[in-house]
């Protein structure tokens, strides 16, 4: 037995993985196991992670065919042995404080999670990094209708994230907590599993992990299915609040779940690689709107997303049927983003908004 069990699937991130890697084992504290779950590489990051095992005693190495993050996941659950369950990707990498500082407050407070900040850092194409931290604005939810009452200001920080959270095992045990096999959004899954009974969920106002984005990234390449796989998301995010019998406290949320799912979708359409052609493109956008919910989303009225002016263009185009116009107010969206994202960081820290 371990304190903490640090769990990485592992599938074709050989630039990156060494120093992830290197980031868990110069960790403060020391008795945690390191489990590496190779995926099915075919890049030599496999290796990598046998040549570390040779080096580190704490570190195991599972080897895999490719059956995704979930299953990855699940593979390092079966073989975990530590007290607190670590989730981190092998391409992003972490404080040397991580485990040492929130495992202290777990075990303090018998915490059935605990949830800290962490680093955004984009690269763009030109290999400029540009960073932001996100924090946790609450402190400590003890009972279930605590959480419950304050999931809205819990949300904040992305719910649905792994990575900025350290878990007891016992409870996940307990609340059979596993992953899917859903090759986008298991973390999400995942975590509605977790929120279904929590309690003593406590919060660390200090970031620790550094989340790496890159141009062309799994995240900004097209996925035929991802409108589905998003969909899904959404319709357990509802099934979740539903248990809680917040939907009415909520209702907004659901909505805005709903949204995201079509607005990833738009997204998705516009991205470079999308092999459909303009005339696809509309009928795949028609075809969607004609769910039910994305309809009762879309002609619902919510204040939280009308709040951003291209939000309120696209709802407009998207209920005149205009959607060939959308699909141009997207793309505008993105390019402008891409353009002005350095200058509005740079701006927001001079000015500390």
């Amino acid at each position: 037995m371990v304190a903490v069990s640090v769990i990485m699937p592992i599938y074709n991130v050989v630039g990156g993985l060494k120093k992830s890697i290197q980031c868990l084992l110069n960790q403060t504290y020391k008795d945690f196991e390191l489990i590496l779950v190779n995926d099915g590489s075919t890049d030599g990051s496999g290796q990598i992670c046998d040549e570390f095992q040779r080096k580190d005693s704490r570190i195991r190495v599972i080897h895999q065919e490719n059956a995704g993050s979930g299953m990855a996941r699940n593979a390092g659950l079966d073989w975990a042995t530590g007290d607190y369950i670590y989730f981190t990707d092998p391409d992003d990498y972490v404080e040397a404080e991580l485990i040492e500082d929130n495992l202290k407050i777990a075990l303090e407070n018998e915490a059935n999670v605990v949830v800290f900040g962490y680093y955004v850092e984009e690269i763009n194409a030109r290999g400029k990094r540009i960073m932001t931290v996100q924090l946790p604005n609450l402190s400590v939810l003890n009972t279930k209708e605590d959480f419950r009452k304050n999931f809205r200001a819990f949300q904040d920080l992305d719910s649905n994230i792994l990575w900025n959270k350290l878990y007891k095992h016992l409870y996940l045990f307990e609340n059979n907590c596993r992953f899917t096999d859903q090759r986008v959004g298991q973390d999400a899954l995942f975590n509605h599993l977790v929120y279904r009974n929590l309690e003593a969920i406590y919060f660390n106002q200090f970031p620790y992990y550094h989340y790496v984005s890159r141009v062309g990234s799994a995240v900004n390449r097209y996925h035929p299915d991802r409108f589905l796989l998003e969909y899904n998301i959404a319709e357990h995010f509802e099934k979740l609040i539903i248990t809680w019998r917040y939907e009415q406290m909520y209702q907004d949320l659901i909505s805005l779940a709903y949204w995201r799912t079509l607005y990833v979708e738009l997204n998705n359409l516009v991205l470079e690689d999308c092999p459909l052609n303009e005339n696809q493109k509309v009928q795949q956008i028609s075809s969607v709107l004609h769910h039910p919910k994305i309809q009762q989303t879309l002609f619902s009225p919510n204040s939280s997303l009308e709040k951003k002016y291209h939000i309120k263009l696209l709802t407009l185009l998207l209920k005149k049927n205009k959607y060939s116009l959308a699909l141009r107010v997207m793309r505008a969206k993105i390019q402008m983003s891409k353009k002005y994202h350095y200058a509005f960081s740079t701006l927001k820290k001079i000015t500390g908004t």
